[in-house]
């Protein structure tokens, strides 16, 4: 069966909060995968002004997006530019600042006990020839009435404004014109769509094998994970925030998605809702599915208050 399961897991990690302002859901599904590598964030009291909602998709092992779901909001708030209110710059350089983590001796030490589910004070060797995995990470920052979206990689986020899905991050992909030329540059090939005819995306956080080029800045590296950041003022027109990896985002469009979660969202809890989604983006089985609906999937939601 190789990366896949003979029958789906279905059962659902799923959780809820809110605040004053937001009403937010989670919902993770493992579906037909060996492994769960999927992690998310949500942190609706990141500061007096300010909620962040994250989801991280894993791919060879978990241990990268669990480390970034752990670490990003410490090193978010620590950032001189976020301090001095450069909420654009401060994402940008915590997500190149997540790689950094990874290469230090306590990070190695970290995402191995991670992978291998070990104590956080278990002793085990900083081995780099460990750290195989990475993760695509798309990060919602709402600041007052702002919002700031970073991406890197095929995780997306969509906001619904008067029932239309607006996409507020673009899929990294390598066949992507300027992602292409990157690649190149660092000394990388796209083959069959793939970096190193290997990764289907062209940044994420961690995959260090595909950044040794040390003459070029880590931005610039062939798999990147400087994100691209986009900024949208909230007004009353916009319902509800969707973050997802792309095992969601291959059975539904954005519009579809939105169309989904909007024509629930106002006579079921939102939770619930959630599952909804994750269920309708679980494939019935393996052999009609062409491998479209049998990975991890991950949402989160936030209903916006006004």
């Amino acid at each position: 069966m190789g990366p896949y399961l003979s029958s789906p897991i279905r059962d659902k990690k799923t959780n809820q909060s809110e605040n004053t302002r937001a009403k937010v859901a989670s919902c993770e599904m493992q579906g037909w995968r060996n492994t769960m590598e999927d992690a998310k964030l949500v942190n609706l009291n990141l500061s007096e002004t300010a909620m962040i909602f994250g989801v991280f998709d894993g791919h060879g092992g978990k241990e990268v997006a669990e480390f970034v779901s752990r670490h990003f909001c410490q090193e978010l708030v620590s950032n001189r530019a976020y301090q001095n209110r450069n909420y654009e710059q401060a994402l940008k350089d915590t997500f190149l600042r997540m790689d950094e983590l990874l290469k230090t001796q306590d990070g190695l030490k970290e995402v191995i006990r991670i992978a291998k589910d070990l104590p956080d004070n278990y002793p085990v060797q900083a081995d780099p020839s460990m750290l195989v995995a990475g993760c695509t990470s798309v990060v919602s920052l709402l600041v007052n009435n702002t919002l700031y979206v970073a991406n890197a990689g095929d995780s997306r986020c969509i906001l619904c404004r008067d029932g239309k899905a607006i996409e507020l991050s673009q899929d990294h992909k390598p066949d992507l014109p300027q992602e292409r030329d990157r690649i190149i540059k660092a000394g990388g090939i796209v083959e069959d769509g793939r970096v190193m005819g290997n990764l289907n995306l062209s940044r994420s956080i961690g995959d260090l094998e595909y950044k040794k080029n040390s003459s070029i800045p880590q931005k610039d590296q062939m798999i990147s994970a400087y994100p691209d950041v986009r900024i949208e003022e909230i007004g009353r027109g916009d319902q509800f925030l969707v973050l997802a990896c792309d095992g969601v985002w291959d059975m539904l469009t954005s519009q579809e998605c939105a169309d989904f979660v909007g024509q629930r969202i106002k006579n079921k809890p939102l939770n619930s809702v959630a599952e909804d989604v994750l269920d309708r983006c679980l494939a019935p089985d393996i052999a009609s599915s062409g491998g479209l609906g049998c990975d991890n999937t991950t949402i989160v939601i936030v209903e916006l208050k006004h």
